[in-house]
């Protein structure tokens, strides 16, 4: 704990000494400047997030017959797989570095905490509800949930002109946004290896994810000044490059849910306010 105490001293201490020479700013604070060439605040996102799914020329007949007639994952044919919309919440820090007054790059570590995305299985028959594969599973269960994930964006900021809003006090610049970003899930493969050790027949079948992936993404925002911080809303699509599925993994041979996906995309579109 005195450890803690002395680092969170050194932090502060150095943020004051650069503050001073009016190179760093922190909102809602002494340290607010926004002319400064260094930028740090907090950062809150809603994000829907979708899979775009690919399929197999002859899906339809990969059914889930590798368990009993009366289980509840059984299938015999596929009728539809389809996407189920996931509503998300992550938060951040930026951190952005100014080199002109039109010119800068972002960088902002976030955690998602929310994350509801899913694929839904209908089978021909068409005699329960559909089935959704999410992330986690436990064996022969329905019911499921995702991983948490850090996220590390970087990207490039583009800003016009400064204006003034209509009101006389506040001004504006709008800007555009784009870069990439890595994903990384927590605790995903350790979770995989366990599973790994229990028998075949009892082994969950979720939607094997690779570790992390990479995505590009742009969005459009605008940064409003008030006298002690500076606010952006903002929208950002973002969508993966390469497939998310970890097809390769032992966990994923025999996965019924899994057979029929060809590439399988991650895209999501982020609603921010960010604090600056």
């Amino acid at each position: 704990m005195s450890r803690l105490i002395v680092y969170v001293f050194l932090c502060y201490g150095f943020i004051a000494t650069v503050n001073a020479q009016n190179k760093v700013s922190l909102p809602f604070s002494s340290f607010y400047d926004e002319n400064a060439w260094l930028s740090m605040g907090l950062q809150y996102n809603y994000v829907n997030s979708t899979y775009r799914v690919g399929l197999k020329n002859d899906w339809a007949a990969m059914g889930n017959t590798s368990v009993p007639p009366n289980n509840d994952l059984y299938i015999g044919n596929f009728q539809a797989i389809e996407t189920v919309v996931g509503h998300g919440m992550s938060v951040g820090l930026p951190i952005e570095l100014r080199f002109t007054d039109n010119l800068s790059t972002t960088f902002t570590p976030t955690f998602i905490f929310i994350n509801k995305s899913g694929i839904s299985y209908q089978d021909t028959l068409q005699t329960s509800q559909p089935i959704v594969r999410n992330m986690r599973h436990a064996p022969a269960t329905r019911e499921g949930s995702n991983y948490n994930a850090f996220e590390f964006p970087l990207n490039i900021r583009f800003r016009s002109d400064e204006k003034v809003l209509k009101n006389k006090f506040n001004r504006y610049r709008g800007y555009m946004t784009a870069g990439f970003r890595y994903t990384r899930w927590i605790d995903i493969v350790g979770e995989y290896n366990s599973w790994m050790a229990a028998p075949a027949d009892n082994r969950p079948q979720p939607l094997v994810m690779k570790p992390g992936y990479f995505s590009w993404e742009a969005g459009l925002g605008v940064e409003i000044f008030f006298p002690f911080f500076r606010m952006s809303p903002e929208i950002k699509f973002i969508q993966s490059f390469a497939d998310v599925l970890d097809r390769s993994h032992p966990f994923a041979q025999d996965n019924a849910f899994m057979t029929p996906l060809d590439k399988t995309l991650i895209r999501n579109i982020q609603f921010s306010l960010i604090f600056q």
